[in-house]
């Protein structure tokens, strides 16, 4: 059973540093949801200016291919698309923390120090108590940004919570809408059952900055080629 006043009082004990930036990792996935019109496509892994996004979602529109066909029939989304992990990899950038890609496979099937040495990426385990804003939750074959996590509970099953991520799933309406945010999710078992907790390791209290580590897949997602690309503001 987890105390609420322990809860309270690790929140409190939290340094500063860290809070801020598990808020800027929160903010800037939000902020895509809000603003990117991109669609989910598996192999995604950027997003374009705003022609390039429109020229992908309306191929995706008029052609309706399979899942996994959409990059094929659809070479436009090369330009401008995202699938989940190259959305968290976006955010992290986007909130400047140092994050090699990598791809939920091996993020589920990598031992703890290498996760650790090679990105930065910190194995929690799947106890929901100890999950925090900005921390990835991990399932098969999807992963997830975690936002807000829904009070304190006694059982593994119980926890809810907001996350925001990159999906294809029946929450979406048509293209352009591949970010969505789930609203008091049953974490544990969200896409099947939760399989790993991964926290960046400077959103950890235990852990200073981290100097910026090298690619382990160099080119796999090039420099500079994820940017933030948002719907044009309305004219004045």
């Amino acid at each position: 059973m987890t105390d609420p006043l322990i809860v309270l009082i690790s929140l409190a004990m939290t340094p500063a540093p860290v809070v801020e930036r598990r808020a800027a990792v929160v903010a800037q996935a939000a902020k895509l949801l809000d603003e990117a019109q991109v669609s989910y496509v598996y192999g995604g892994h950027q997003l374009g200016d705003s022609v390039a996004c429109n020229h992908c979602n309306a191929c995706l529109e008029s052609k309706a291919p399979a899942p996994a066909q959409r990059l094929q029939q659809c070479p436009d989304c090369n330009s401008c698309s995202l699938d989940c992990s190259h959305f968290t990899a976006l955010v992290f950038a986007q909130a400047a923390l140092p994050y090699p890609y990598l791809d939920t496979s091996l993020m589920l099937q990598l031992p703890a120090k290498a996760l650790r040495r090679r990105y930065q990426l910190l194995d929690l385990g799947t106890e929901l108590s100890r999950a925090a804003p900005g921390d990835l939750l991990v399932y098969a074959g999807h992963v997830v940004l975690l936002e807000r996590v829904e009070g304190v509970s006694t059982g593994q099953g119980d926890w809810r919570g907001d996350v925001v991520h990159a999906t294809g799933g029946r929450e979406i309406k048509g293209p352009g809408q591949g970010i969505q945010r789930a609203r008091f999710a049953e974490l544990a078992n969200f896409r099947g059952p939760l399989l790993r907790i991964l926290r960046h390791a400077d959103l950890s209290e235990a852990d200073s900055p981290s100097p910026s580590p090298k690619p382990a897949h160099p080119g796999r997602v090039p420099a500079g080629r994820l940017r933030p690309v948002v719907r044009p503001s309305p004219a004045p």
